[in-house]
C-alpha cells in the first residue's frame, strides 16, 4: 500500500541520510526465483539509476540489488539488470533506453576511454546496439513487455512514468510523482551513489565535452547503429 501523504515525503526527503544499500543476495534470489517478478532491463549509462530513485519513492520500496531510502524494505519493485552480454531471458520486463550518442559518450567517459578513438566507439555503440535490437525487436520470450525512453521521461515525466505504473497495476498520481521528481536532482543522485562516484558526472567540462562529442562522432555513432540493424532508424 501506498504512503499517498505529501508529509511523508517531505519528511523522508528532508530526513534521509547519503549512500545506499546493497541487497542481501538471498533476498534477490528469493524473489528473481518468482518467473513473473517484473525486471528492469537497461544497457549502462541510460538513466537507470534516476528512476530507480523515482520509483523507489513513488512506489515506497526500492528495485532489487540496491535501496536508496528504504533500506529495511521486505518488498521490492523490480529486478535490474543491464544484462550487457544480451544472455539474459525473463517473462516480465520494463525496458529503459536512450539516445545512443549520449549513452555511448557518457560509456566512454564512465571507463575513462578518448572520445576520439574510433575503436572504441564502435565496441560500445555495436554492443549497445545489439541490445536494442535484442530487447526491442527480437526476443520472443517476454509475455509482458512495456519500454521506456529516457528522453521521453525528462520530456513528459508523467506520461511516460504513468506507462511503469500501469505495467506494475499500481495507480498513477501525477501531482505525488511531480512532488518526489522535485526532490530527484543529479545532486542528490550523486549524494546516493557514493559507492561509484562514476554515476553522476556534474562537472560543466563533462557538458562541453559532451557537445564536442557530439559534433565531432554523432552520425559515425548513428551510422554504426543503423548499420547493425536498419530498424533502428525508426527509433533515432
Amino acid at each position: 500500500m501506498i504512503n499517498q501523504s505529501t508529509k511523508f515525503l517531505e519528511e523522508l526527503f528532508y530526513s534521509d541520510e547519503k549512500g545506499s544499500y546493497e541487497i542481501d543476495e538471498q533476498i534477490v534470489q528469493q524473489f528473481i526465483s518468482n518467473p513473473d517478478f517484473p525486471w528492469l532491463i537497461s544497457f549502462p549509462r541510460t538513466g537507470s539509476h534516476w528512476l530507480r530513485m523515482l520509483m523507489e519513492l513513488y512506489f515506497e520500496k526500492p528495485s532489487l540489488v540496491r535501496a536508496f531510502y528504504f533500506k529495511d524494505a521486505t518488498d521490492f519493485t523490480c529486478y535490474h539488470r543491464h544484462d550487457q552480454e544480451c544472455n539474459e531471458k525473463c517473462k516480465n520486463v520494463i525496458y529503459l533506453y536512450r539516445h545512443p550518442i549520449d549513452t555511448i559518450y557518457s560509456q566512454l567517459n564512465y571507463y575513462k576511454e578518448d572520445m576520439c578513438d574510433y575503436e572504441r566507439i564502435e565496441f560500445w555503440t555495436t554492443l549497445y546496439a545489439k541490445h536494442l535490437v535484442k530487447w526491442i525487436f527480437n526476443e520472443k520470450f517476454t509475455d509482458k513487455k512495456t519500454i521506456i525512453i529516457y528522453e521521453g521521461l525528462k520530456e513528459n515525466l508523467s506520461a511516460e512514468f504513468e506507462k511503469i505504473c500501469k505495467h506494475l497495476n499500481v495507480y498513477f498520481d501525477a501531482r505525488r510523482l511531480a512532488t518526489i521528481a522535485k526532490h530527484v536532482s543529479k545532486n542528490k543522485l550523486k549524494e546516493k551513489t557514493t559507492y561509484d562516484p562514476q554515476v553522476v558526472n556534474v562537472s560543466s567540462t563533462y557538458q562541453e565535452n559532451r557537445s564536442f562529442f557530439k559534433n565531432q562522432s554523432g552520425q559515425y555513432v548513428l551510422s554504426i547503429m543503423f548499420n547493425v540493424d536498419s530498424r533502428l532508424k525508426n527509433l533515432f
